[in-house]
């Protein structure tokens, strides 16, 4: 055989291969066609093993988090677990009480269990028609669990039916989870975006844009009763206290008197920093003291 020959055969058999092997990888992840369960994937420290594109995105705090949510956004929160456990001796922002934080708790135990591997940071989000958005990164980087893989509308993601829990999974950095394959996709648009896409981000700027402090435990709510908005953000300090932020977009006029009242008798009562500030529509709360006071101190 000539040898350019064999070389050009050879040639043509990868190209063949590789063709065949991206055909294979979409019509075998189609449920429509044979709605088979795709096998457990092997668990590396650096890479999910499934095919498709990966989710790469900014996830360092609640506004990130927000940028890659849905609108409609009503309530979120994000905790940066892994930064809470290696700095204290309990997970102390399961603690938190309901009173000051005003949206749902989602243990860090609840997501490893969903994942099997370690949370490090995780962000909650609550839509309308009990829709949730789940966004967290994870260590080692695994799929532990049983799905349908779809490819997404635009072909470049593989989309996780789960078939343990009633939710879908696009893997990644950070890793998404939605209760709909519909959610999923709204978000996959959100980041492939060309341009600035509407997001949650957008309804929560005004009280985001007053935050202007990093904290390992954020939430936001357009539902309560006492503001339009409502944002808190708290930071466990060197020395073992912890400096609470607040801000308020248009606080109800009992609110806003009752803030000034606590602010006014706050360094008597104990706390190293009492510091109340009003901007027109925008009320902003810091304080610094031990656990326990931050977390019964009133917020309205």
């Amino acid at each position: 055989m000539n040898p350019k020959t064999g070389t050009q055969i050879i040639a043509a058999f990868m190209i063949i291969s590789m063709v065949l092997s991206s055909v294979i990888y979409f019509v075998g992840n189609d449920s429509s066609e044979n709605g088979d369960t795709q096998p457990v994937s092997t668990a590396t420290e650096d890479n999910f093993n499934v095919g498709g594109k990966q989710v790469f995105h900014n996830f360092y705090s609640i506004t990130d988090g927000l940028q890659m949510t849905p609108p409609n956004t009503t309530s979120a929160l994000f905790v940066d677990v892994d930064y809470i456990n290696s700095t204290a001796f309990q997970p102390w922002h399961e603690q938190l009480s309901y009173n000051i934080t005003t949206v749902k708790q989602l243990p860090g135990s609840e997501v490893d269990t969903l994942y099997q591997s370690k949370t490090l940071q995780m962000y909650y989000a609550q839509l309308p028609d009990d829709e949730i958005v789940l966004l967290s990164n994870m260590s080692p980087k695994t799929v532990s669990f049983e799905y349908i893989g779809l490819p997404s509308v635009d072909t470049q993601y593989l989309i996780l039916l789960r078939t343990d829990v009633k939710g879908a999974n696009v893997m990644g950095v950070p890793t998404i989870f939605t209760t709909s394959r519909d959610t999923a996709e709204e978000i996959l648009t959100i980041i492939e975006s060309w341009v600035t896409p509407s997001t949650g981000y957008d309804l929560f700027s005004p009280v985001l844009n007053n935050s202007f402090e990093y904290s390992e435990y954020q939430a936001v709510n357009s539902q309560v009763g006492f503001a339009d908005l409502y944002y808190i953000g708290i930071h466990r300090n060197d020395d073992g206290t912890f400096t609470r932020t607040t801000v308020y977009y248009n606080p109800a006029g009992d609110t806003r008197s009752h803030i000034q009242t606590l602010a006014n008798t706050g360094l008597d009562r104990g706390f190293s920093q009492y510091d109340l500030t009003q901007d027109g529509n925008i009320v902003k709360v810091v304080l610094t003291g031990q656990f326990s006071q931050v977390n019964d101190e009133e917020i309205r």
